[in-house]
């Protein structure tokens, strides 16, 4: 399957190497997740723990897969998509626990002119109701966040030391502010997009910030 690149796509890879500590932190926020949301991740954090723990808040999952990780074909649905197992780890396996059934979805994103492979897996089984198309789109659209995060950490900071603050009351006091900064530029863009009949989505977040300091006297 193919997934051609368009303005509700963001495929533009902001990754960083992914550290065990970061996979424990995951594990324990699980405790904020509710029945029936849908549950997005990463490939750093995949693994059979995450997916089973998920599993058990009953929610549902759409992970991204590391290229190494190998699934058996089962059962081929009519869109592309299949049917596979997640095996468990050692230590789970210890424990008693036992393979789960996933379903795979495979596509192809064409990034910069070159085709980029992406491997999801979930526990949506309804091939109907859950295309692997729809999935596909879904699962991109989670890399809004992830820019959202880069706006504020390297864009609109742009500081070694992110906080400057060393009480309590004054850091949560910088971090509205820092965040109100954010919301502040992104209504604009907002207003400025609308005044234009444009989406949104067609404004830079850096152009407009240095339109912003421009017009600003410091």
């Amino acid at each position: 399957m193919r997934v051609e690149a368009g303005t509700h796509l963001i495929i533009d890879a902001f990754c960083c190497p992914y550290r065990i500590g970061e996979r424990r932190g995951a594990l324990k926020l699980l405790r904020s997740v509710e029945e029936d949301m849908l549950l997005m991740w990463d490939r750093g954090l995949h693994s059979f723990k995450m997916f089973n723990a998920a599993i058990k808040k009953k929610c549902h999952i759409l992970g991204r897969v590391p290229a190494h990780v190998k699934f058996e074909i089962v059962k081929t649905f009519p869109d592309g998509s299949y049917l596979s197992w997640i095996a468990p780890d050692g230590k789970s396996r210890k424990k008693g626990a036992t393979r789960l059934p996933v379903r795979v979805i495979e596509y192809i994103v064409e990034e910069n002119g070159v085709e980029k492979v992406y491997r999801l897996i979930t526990d949506l089984m309804d091939v109907v109701t859950f295309p692997a198309l729809l999935l596909a789109r879904e699962y991109h659209q989670r890399w809004e966040a992830e820019n959202t995060l880069d706006e504020l950490k390297v864009h609109l900071n742009g500081r070694k030391t992110p906080i400057r603050s060393k009480n309590p009351r004054e850091v949560v006091q910088e971090i509205y502010g820092w965040l109100l900064a954010h919301y502040c530029i992104r209504f604009l863009m907002f207003q400025s997009a609308s005044v234009a009949g444009i989406s949104p989505l067609r404004l830079s977040f850096t152009g407009s910030l240095q339109v912003l300091k421009r017009a600003v006297p410091v």
